[in-house]
């Protein structure tokens, strides 16, 4: 929001630097040309990568020396973690730009309800022609 109450548009190039550094972090193509849903995401396939990272994570704990087991055991869940919070920061600045400030428009109720029922009666008019 601004300072005289009215939202406004994320600017990416006004965000912090720590915002700015993550939205840099390179995904995999795939993952920008299919649009996943949320629930889809956050239901399904982010309890599937911490499922996986349990299964590494031991692996890299019993096949790996002393220091090189514990940097691999917290690298990777770090990793995991940065890469969903660049997914969801991408998401939201997608869902705040497009829905919330491009297309909100306040409008009066009677406005709206006036529109609505001639478009009823217009529908029920072809239904009746038609029928």
């Amino acid at each position: 929001m601004s300072q005289d109450g009215k939202l406004q548009r994320i600017d990416r190039d006004k965000l912090p630097l720590f915002y700015r550094l993550i939205l840099k972090i390179p995904i995999p193509p795939i993952s920008t040309s299919v649009n996943i849903p949320s629930g889809i995401f956050y239901a399904i396939i982010l309890p599937i990568f911490i499922f996986l990272d349990f299964f590494l994570n031991i692996y890299f704990l019993i096949s790996f020396s002393f220091p090189v087991n514990i940097i691999l055991f917290c690298v990777v869940p770090v990793a995991i973690l940065v890469i969903f919070i660049r997914v969801t920061a991408e998401r939201f600045i997608n869902l705040w730009n497009s829905s919330v400030v491009g297309s909100f428009a306040q409008r009066e109720i009677k406005e709206v309800l006036k529109e609505y029922l001639a478009l009823r009666k217009n529908n029920g008019k072809e239904e009746t022609t038609n029928g």
